[in-house]
């Protein structure tokens, strides 16, 4: 799918953009459609870049919440793996890192069943509230749809939604997205 490749290279783009930060980083990878799947978990730039070179297109319907979930689950177990090898060091100045998720979706969720938007809701705030994560959504839609970027806002920790028309058109949000990470650090 044409969509996929140009989401996988604005990935890429952003982690290379990324690499040059003055700060310690890792990256997770967390695909999702159908179901959310953590692909891979603390990551160096190189690592993620290849990992994201190998995904392919799983097709299916969005589901917002298990893709906010895997991104909770890989953030724990970072945070706990970090705090062990702290508390192995005998480090007491140990800080926990900032918790980015960048969230790049072409609609609202459509699973699970019940309740899509409640349960990516749900998810988004505990995401926020327990994991102190930093969420961004990338919204790509083609015609302006007011329901769906409120949606979005409301996944946001700032209510700011960074949107474009088409898919080739991520690129352009580089620059922007980039200031939005450095003010959140």
């Amino acid at each position: 799918c044409n969509n996929f490749a140009f989401v996988k290279g604005f990935a890429s783009l952003m982690i290379q953009s990324l690499s040059n930060f003055p700060a310690e980083k890792t990256f997770s990878i967390v695909q999702f459609a159908t179901e959310g799947q953590l692909i891979s978990l603390m990551e160096t730039n190189d690592e993620a870049l290849s990992t994201i070179d190998q995904l392919y297109y799983t097709g299916g319907i969005t589901n917002h919440a298990e893709a906010i979930s895997e991104c909770r689950r890989s953030l724990s177990a970072s945070l706990a793996f970090q705090q062990s090898a702290i508390a192995a060091a005998s480090d007491t100045t140990f800080v926990p890192p900032k918790n980015i998720m960048v969230l790049i979706t072409d609609g609202k969720p459509t699973t699970p069943d019940d309740d899509p938007l409640g349960a990516a809701m749900k998810q988004a705030r505990k995401a926020r509230e327990e994991n102190e994560v930093f969420i961004i959504p990338v919204f790509i839609s083609p015609r302006y749809d007011s329901d769906a970027l409120s949606f979005m806002r409301g996944l946001s920790s700032n209510d700011k939604v960074f949107d474009v028309v088409d898919f080739e058109s991520l690129k352009t949000l580089k620059d922007r997205l980039l200031e939005e990470v450095s003010c959140s650090l």
